[in-house]
C-alpha cells in the first residue's frame, strides 16, 4: 500500500513538472553518507537565522543539512525558507516531496499540513513553456539556467520560480541560439526555439607550404646595423673687429708702399730721360729724339709727385689703422690670412706697379 502511495505522489509531480523544478536531486537518492551530528547543527543554526528574518543565509545551511542526513522537517523547513526568497516553484516542489514523504512514513499531520502549503502556492505558480518546433534538429539540445530540459517538457506549461531565465538550444553543426524569458508570480510565459538554427561555418585548415628537399633551410636575417660616426667642423672663423681694423690697415699700409714704389720708379726714370735729353738738345733746341725725352721726363715726375704723394698717405693711413686696431687675440685661421696677404711693388725701367699676393683658406 505504501509503495502505491509514493508510486502516485511521484506521478503527481511529474505531471506539474517537479523533476525539472527541483533545486537538487531527490535527497534520499544522492545523499552523502550521514552525518547527523553536522546535519542537527546545520539545522539548528539555519532555524535561529530564519527567526531572524535571514532566510538568504539559512536555505544554504538547511540544504547541506539535508544532504547530510535526510529528514522529513528539515525538507519542510526548506522548503518554507524558498517561499520566504520568493523561489516558489522550488518551495511547492518540496511540499508536494514532504507530503509524499510524510504518508509514507504515516505522518498524517505532517502530510496535511505539506498538502495545504503546496496547494496555497499553485495560483501563484509562474508558469513556463518551451515552445521546441517540430521541424528541428533531432539531436537539439535546450538548456534553462544552465540545466537540461528534457524532450518531455518541451510544449507543456512548467512552473519555474519567478525571475528572468536563460534559455539556449544547440546542435551539431549548428551555432548556438540563446534567449531570455522574465516570468511574474501567477503569469504564464513562453519561449519559441528557432526551427532553423544558422549552420556553423567549416573551419579550414591552414595549408603548409610542402618542404624542398635538398634546399638550405631559410635563414633569419639580421637587421642590417650601420654605425654612424659623427663628424665634427671646425668653429666658424669669427674675427674681432681688431683683428679686422688690423688686417685692413696692413693692406692700405702695404698699397702706400706700393705707391712710394711707383713714384721712385717715374721718379727715376724722369731722370733718366731728362739725362737723354740734354744729349739730344742746346739749350732749348733739341732735336726729335731729345724732344721725345725731355716730354718723357716731364711725364715721368708728374706721375713720380703723384705716386709718390699717394703712397705716403697710404703709408701713413696704414700705419694708423693698425696702432689703432683694438687688442685682441686673433683666432690662428684669422693670423694665417692676415699674415699670408700681402702688398708687393714692382719697379722697372719701363714703369712701376702693385701686386697683392697671399694664400686663400
Amino acid at each position: 500500500m505504501n509503495r502505491f502511495v509514493l508510486c502516485a505522489a511521484v506521478a503527481t509531480a511529474l505531471a506539474y513538472g517537479s523533476t525539472a523544478l527541483a533545486a537538487d536531486p531527490p535527497a534520499a537518492a544522492a545523499r552523502a553518507p550521514d552525518d547527523p551530528a553536522a546535519a542537527q547543527a546545520l539545522f539548528y543554526e539555519a532555524r535561529q537565522l530564519m527567526k531572524e528574518n535571514k532566510f538568504g543565509l539559512a536555505c544554504p545551511k538547511l540544504e547541506e543539512s539535508l544532504r547530510l542526513d535526510y529528514g522529513i522537517g528539515t525538507e519542510f523547513n526548506l522548503a518554507d525558507c524558498n517561499e520566504k526568497l520568493g523561489r516558489l516553484a522550488t518551495a511547492w516542489s518540496q511540499f508536494i516531496s514532504v507530503a509524499s514523504a510524510a504518508k509514507t512514513q504515516k505522518q498524517a499531520e505532517r502530510e496535511k499540513v505539506a498538502k495545504e502549503r503546496a496547494k496555497a502556492l499553485e495560483p501563484r505558480l509562474p508558469k513556463l513553456t518551451i515552445e521546441v518546433p517540430s521541424g528541428a534538429p533531432a539531436s537539439i539540445e535546450v538548456k534553462r539556467d544552465g540545466a537540461v530540459v528534457g524532450s518531455a517538457a518541451w510544449n507543456t506549461a512548467v512552473p519555474v520560480d519567478p525571475g528572468t531565465h536563460r534559455v539556449t538550444a544547440s546542435a551539431p553543426g549548428k551555432l548556438p541560439w540563446e534567449g531570455s524569458v522574465a516570468l511574474v508570480e501567477g503569469k504564464p510565459a513562453k519561449i519559441t526555439i528557432p526551427k532553423d538554427l544558422p549552420n556553423a561555418p567549416i573551419a579550414v585548415a591552414p595549408v603548409t607550404a610542402p618542404a624542398v628537399v635538398g634546399t638550405t633551410p631559410p635563414t633569419t636575417e639580421r637587421p642590417c646595423t650601420t654605425t654612424t660616426t659623427a663628424i665634427s667642423f671646425p668653429d666658424p672663423i669669427v674675427e674681432s673687429a681688431g683683428s679686422t681694423q688690423r688686417t685692413i690697415g696692413w693692406i692700405v699700409g702695404g698699397l702706400g708702399v706700393a705707391g712710394l714704389g711707383v713714384g721712385a720708379g717715374f721718379g727715376i726714370r724722369s731722370y733718366t730721360k731728362g739725362q737723354s735729353s740734354d744729349d739730344n738738345c742746346r739749350g732749348d733746341l733739341c732735336n726729335a729724339q731729345g724732344i721725345r725725352d725731355r716730354n718723357t721726363a716731364m711725364s715721368s715726375g708728374d706721375i713720380s709727385t703723384v705716386a709718390t704723394i699717394a703712397g705716403a698717405g697710404a703709408l701713413l693711413g696704414g700705419v694708423v689703422l693698425v696702432l689703432t686696431a683694438p687688442k685682441s687675440r686673433p683666432t690662428k685661421e684669422a693670423a694665417s690670412v692676415a699674415g699670408s696677404i700681402r702688398a708687393v711693388p714692382h719697379v722697372a725701367m719701363s714703369g712701376a706697379g702693385l701686386s697683392i699676393q697671399g694664400i686663400l683658406p
